[in-house]
């Protein structure tokens, strides 16, 4: 058992520290430059203490179609997505929009409200957005790090929310990412089930429910 776990653990820093072995560059067009610095370890912000705080807040504003609340289908963690007009861009970036995916309540309660997960930057093609996301932990399991590249892309009328990792065949678990638990950290897809990864739109209402009525 102790053999098994120190090679499973061998691998997982093998793939987190060389990512390019796991996943293809990022393809070509995708330009956010205002993603390359992002912080190296999650912030925790105010304002995120509960749903109905972020919901008031975002009905005082006009949203664009990748903000708001969004539960995600997996495993339940209600994220916040808004943008995010504290980083400073340099001059060339001037004009790219940067947005933040923010914990509002989190399936795993060692996640505080207002934890960032990650940022995401629209890219030329309408509706798929560049994006970091954090992968680890610290080991007191509050504090993310690891940002990796992914694409999001709004589907079914920007009601659902798909999260894949540029040319990865391994699907990672961020919400499980606990120390003791290499074995859940990561899982091998061995047949594609298709674009099932991601979230579904909880504010504003979507216009495709995730469960409709038929009458």
């Amino acid at each position: 058992m102790t053999r098994k776990l120190l090679s499973l653990t061998i691998l997982l820093s093998l793939i987190l520290s060389h990512p390019a072995e796991s996943a293809q560059a990022a393809p070509k067009g995708i330009e956010a430059k205002a993603l390359d610095n992002v912080p190296a370890m999650s912030l925790t912000l105010t304002g995120y203490d509960n749903a109905a705080v972020v919901t008031e807040r975002m009905e005082a504003m006009p949203l664009h179609s990748i903000e708001g609340l969004w539960r995600f289908a997996a495993e339940g963690t209600l994220m916040a997505i808004e943008r995010d007009d504290s980083r400073e861009l340099s001059p060339d970036e001037a004009g790219t929009m940067v947005y933040r995916m923010v914990i509002v309540n989190a399936a795993d309660l060692s996640l505080r409200p207002g934890t960032v997960m990650g940022y995401l930057s629209p890219t030329a093609k309408r509706g798929v957005y560049d994006a970091r996301i954090y992968t680890g932990r610290t080991d007191t399991a509050t504090t993310l790090h690891s940002p990796k590249t992914c694409t999001l892309t709004l589907s079914d009328s920007d009601s659902r929310l798909v999260i894949a990792r540029y040319g990865s065949s391994l699907r990672f678990n961020w919400w499980r990412l606990l120390p003791y638990m290499y074995s859940r950290l990561i899982s091998r897809r061995e047949k594609s089930p298709g674009n099932i990864d991601g979230c579904l739109r909880v504010f504003p209402a979507p216009a495709i429910p995730a469960e409709p009525r038929y009458l």
